[in-house]
């Protein structure tokens, strides 16, 4: 493997990776290194897939001396300033896993970031207007930390002191440290509360907002209506004929274009179940609102017009017309479709917009549709997103696709759920 497939199989999260490692650790050193000390975060999508520090840290324990990574992450999480994006909590969880290694500096750093960002907190005299990084950062530490109740129970007196001292701070701010840890702790906490005011006022306030954020939830759900996006999610899973032709006509009898743009939201996920002559008219309509919402509403329609308009339009805007062409694919557009889906640059940062029409390939099995292998293993080898490469790695055991080599690979990829995948494959071939 060359030192640029491996900067890139790293990006992805690709187990061969780590293969590559086990067995030249040193041609790979500098790269390592790099990862614990990079200037951005190394998942495609951290919120979805996680930090991918678990698969850092088994490329770092290729090495008998770990020292140098860790120091690298070390001042790369200290010089790290909290901006609403996923870096600190990739090095956090990084270090952590050093941490439990008995690694003494990795847990220092941790405390140390924690008690930086406390005392931020602590320090302010208003919330600020806009979002509250150190916030968010402070109650992901506090997570990463929280590895028993000795600690946890530390955390929540600190929480509370903060609660009876700065008294804009609410439930709201730590919920999913509260909704997770807290859970789990909440018999010991509410022994603790007796003893100390500051763990009163934190259960107080965790679960007043709890019971606040539950009257919310549910008066927004019987009183909000739905419109947009959101109507057309409802109107897919859970309405009836008569509503959705209800929703047609409320779009035919539209004339005003913008109007008519925002009535055709609701076939942006539901498909649209009449003549689509409309929809396709209005894609040449020169308000570009309605245009984009045409061609939008037209990637949920298989119809004989729908594919003849696709295939027309192909040329002259591939990427606007590729959706819609997928929905329509046909056993003899095998060769067309590989062909413009390979022709799309595939890079970390989804500038060329390959996410979108590789999902759109993964996704037309829900509609019967065989996907030309090339182009399922196109995307496994190449998407930088472990969610698609999961969803492809099943689709291709369930094609007889998977080779024991590709297991092995999987065994050690980025994504959990691949690796569960891969270990319960071999053991049936086991049996």
């Amino acid at each position: 493997m060359t030192q640029k497939e491996f900067k890139e199989g790293v990006l992805r999260g690709q187990g061969r990776c780590i293969q590559a490692a086990q067995a030249d650790p040193y041609k790979y050193y500098n790269l390592i290194l790099w990862a614990c000390a990079c200037h951005h975060e190394l998942s495609f999508d951290a919120q979805c897939e996680g930090t991918r520090a678990w698969y850092v840290y088994q490329l770092i324990n290729c090495f008998q001396d770990k020292l140098p990574f860790l120091e690298a992450a070390i001042q790369n999480f200290d010089n790290t300033k909290s901006d609403g994006l996923w870096k600190m909590q990739y090095l956090s969880e990084l270090l952590y896993r050093f941490s439990c290694d008995g690694e003494d500096a990795a847990k220092k750093a941790l405390w140390r970031k924690y008690k930086k960002l406390y005392d931020y907190l602590m320090a302010r005299k208003r919330r600020p207007n806009s979002r509250f990084h150190e916030r968010d950062d402070y109650e992901m530490i506090c997570h990463v930390l929280a590895e028993d109740n000795v600690i946890y129970i530390k955390i929540a007196e600190d929480i509370g002191k903060l609660f009876l001292e700065k008294s804009f701070y609410d439930g709201f701010d730590f919920d999913w440290l509260y909704g997770t840890k807290g859970k789990q702790y909440l018999s010991i906490l509410k022994k603790q509360a007796k003893k100390s005011e500051y763990i009163a006022k934190y259960l107080s306030k965790e679960q007043k907002y709890e019971q606040e954020r539950e009257n919310i939830r549910e008066k927004h759900f019987e009183n909000t209506p739905k419109k947009g996006f959101a109507l057309s999610r409802w109107l897919k899973r859970e309405a009836d004929k008569d509503t959705i032709l209800y929703y047609v006509h409320a779009y035919i009898e539209q004339s005003e274009f913008e109007a008519r743009a925002e009535a055709l939201t609701a076939f942006s996920r539901c498909p649209y179940p009449e003549d689509p002559l409309p929809i396709i008219e209005d894609t040449k309509s020169g308000c570009e609102k309605l245009k984009e919402m045409a061609w939008q509403a037209l990637e949920n329609i298989r119809h004989p017009m729908v594919r003849e308009y696709a295939l027309q339009n192909l040329q002259n805007d591939s990427e606007t017309v590729l959706p819609v062409f997928i929905k329509n694919y046909k056993e003899q557009d095998a060769s067309l479709l590989e062909s413009l889906v390979k022709s799309i640059y595939v890079d970390f940062d989804d500038t060329t917009g390959w996410h979108g029409i590789h999902f759109d390939v993964l996704r037309m099995v829900d509609d019967d549709l065989k996907a030309p292998a090339k182009l399922i293993q196109h995307i496994y080898a190449t998407t930088y997103c472990s969610c698609c490469r999961k969803r492809a790695l099943m689709q291709m055991n369930k094609r007889r696709m998977l080779t024991n080599e590709i297991l092995q690979e999987c065994l050690l990829d980025s994504n959990d759920d691949i690796r569960n995948y891969a270990n319960q494959c071999l053991k049936k071939r086991k049996q």
